[in-house]
């Protein structure tokens, strides 16, 4: 925040941004204060996303697209179609031709800007179309890519922008952050889900969305290796609440990926694990190192063929043997 700050006292602000980090700490917060920033906006007021000079892209937009296709396509990237519409202009595969949104006048203002919520989801094709822009954009237009995944950005999108890396958020700052959030849950999840997260607000929010702390409580014993005799029983327990977890996703958002859904849920089990095994590394319990090396191994499996409940089957059954190694163990 600090050169960003920087960035605009010093009238020397780019055109072009890269905001990345962990997920869930704060990244499209502080691309939404900055385009208030340069707008000149007051802060506070909710305003500042639906203020006709700050353009948001996020795959979720295409279910309002004018382009049947695209509609109904499951939001599993940010197509190129979408770009084309929302910023880069040109012909789209419903045969209708946009202006470029980036190269238009500003509503209210002399200043406008872009931000492309998880970046991350445009593909090779989709990044290549908006290098153009990224290369030679009108003075007034700023564009800010927000992701959590910057190494799947091609080098020519990352050379032509300034990155500003963000990190996790310190205990003391977490804890004014969930004194002021107004969240729902009681104080032993809540304490349980910041302890979780590591320092992401958003993981504290998923955590609580899904009852993340409930599934911990119930199987707390397996986690910490105490009782590892009844692993089957774990991996139904977690495969529940990945299809329940899914199925929420999905009522909330019809045209929401079922397989990014999935991915999602399964990630977060992966992540509760992940801490659970940095407990037992912490304590200095026998196997925690090699607990640890599990998680790393279902983690690059994710991106294959095999199913959500073999997966979450191998992971139970290898974190009771701590069987490690990149085979499926069942």
């Amino acid at each position: 925040m600090t050169a960003l700050k920087q960035s605009l006292e010093d009238g020397r602000k780019h055109h072009a941004w890269i905001f990345s980090g962990p997920r869930g700490v704060g990244k499209y917060t502080a691309a939404l204060w900055f385009a208030e920033e340069i707008l000149g906006l007051l802060h506070g007021n909710g305003a500042g996303s639906k203020h006709p000079d700050i353009h948001v892209i996020r795959k979720e937009d295409a279910v309002w697209s004018q382009n049947p296709s695209l509609q109904r396509r499951k939001q599993t990237n940010i197509p190129i179609d979408l770009l084309r519409e929302r910023i880069i202009g040109g012909k789209t595969s419903d045969d209708r031709v946009h202006d470029s949104a980036a190269f238009k006048t500003p509503v209210v203002g002399s200043q406008k800007v872009f931000i492309i919520d998880e970046a991350e989801l445009l593909d090779e094709q989709g990044q290549n179309a908006l290098l153009k822009t990224l290369e030679e954009p009108p003075k007034n237009t700023t564009i800010v890519l927000v992701t959590c995944r910057e190494d799947l950005l091609l080098p020519t999108i990352k050379s032509r922008c300034a990155c500003v890396s963000f990190s996790y958020v310190q205990p003391k700052e977490m804890g004014l952050w969930s004194e002021n959030a107004d969240l729902d849950v009681s104080p032993d999840d809540l304490a349980w889900a910041i302890h979780f997260s590591g320092g992401s607000p958003g993981l504290v929010c998923a955590a609580i969305e899904t009852n993340l702390a409930s599934i911990a409580r119930s199987i707390s014993r397996f986690l910490s290796r105490e009782d590892l005799s009844n692993y089957s029983h774990v991996a139904q327990t977690l495969t529940s609440f990945i299809e329940n977890t899914v199925a929420e996703n999905l009522k909330q958002n019809s045209s929401a990926s079922k397989e990014g859904a999935n991915r999602r849920a399964l990630e977060l089990l992966l992540l509760m694990f992940g801490y659970s095994a940095s407990v037992l590394v912490r304590s200095g319990v026998k196997g925690g190192v090699a607990a640890s090396e599990i998680i790393a191994d279902v983690e690059r499996q994710i991106d294959t063929h095999i199913s959500m409940k073999v997966l979450v089957d191998s992971l139970c059954a290898r974190w009771a043997h701590l069987c490690v190694g990149d085979s499926v163990f069942m």
